[in-house]
């Protein structure tokens, strides 16, 4: 009797001990679930912000500086292109012109219309190009927060360049001394191939 009593007894406590280590493992796995669920959730927020991040960076900063750049690069590029074939256009007026008389009465007649051509191209500088220079300053200074590293170190070549510009135009500053100091575009090149190469790279990460 007594064997079988402390038989029993033996069950009951091994029963009891695999109980409370059965209870022991579901409470671990059940805390080793949350700890796996808050990882992967702080990992999820921590990309849609990095995610947020980017989408800021190019349609506050890069976008926009690129897309003024390539506004101004495109009329640039058309105004020689408009000169040439305005010179071509002229010339033939005077193909068929019988003497003198004829070609005075042609000039006479278009020469107002084609030298438009002309002040068009001088006067876009002034009052296109060079406001479109101080928008993307503008823009660059007041979000330069969005800007990669190597972005942010051409703050004093692009106020340069476009501060020679407003000097200009406000007779402010004699040609004689633009030519000197050598303004000219190229100077922001590198900051261009600089814009690409971030835009690219940042456009890249947000598809991936």
């Amino acid at each position: 009797m007594l064997g079988e009593h402390f038989s029993e007894a033996e069950c009951l406590t091994h029963r009891g001990l695999d109980g409370e280590s059965q209870g022991g493992i579901t409470a671990l796995s059940g805390l080793g679930g949350v700890i796996v669920g808050g990882l992967m959730t702080a990992r999820s927020q921590k990309a849609e912000k990095e995610k947020e991040r980017i989408q800021q960076q190019l349609r506050e900063f890069y976008s926009p500086l690129l897309g003024m750049h390539r506004e101004i690069e495109a009329k640039s590029k058309l105004r020689p292109k408009v000169h040439a074939a305005a010179n071509i256009a002229w010339q033939k007026l005077f193909v068929n012109a019988a003497d003198g008389m004829e070609k005075e009465r042609i000039d006479r007649e278009n020469k107002e219309r084609f030298d438009k051509v002309l002040q068009y191209s001088s006067e876009q500088l002034e009052k296109d190009l060079v406001p479109t220079y101080n928008k993307m300053l503008a823009l660059y200074t007041n979000n330069l927060w969005l800007a990669e590293n190597s972005t942010v170190g051409y703050i004093d070549v692009l106020t340069e360049f476009v501060e020679l510009w407003n000097r200009f135009f406000r007779d402010a500053l004699p040609r004689e001394v633009l030519d000197e100091i050598e303004h000219s575009e190229a100077a922001l090149q590198s900051f261009y191939r600089d814009l690409q190469a971030n835009f690219d790279r940042l456009t890249r990460l947000l598809r991936s």
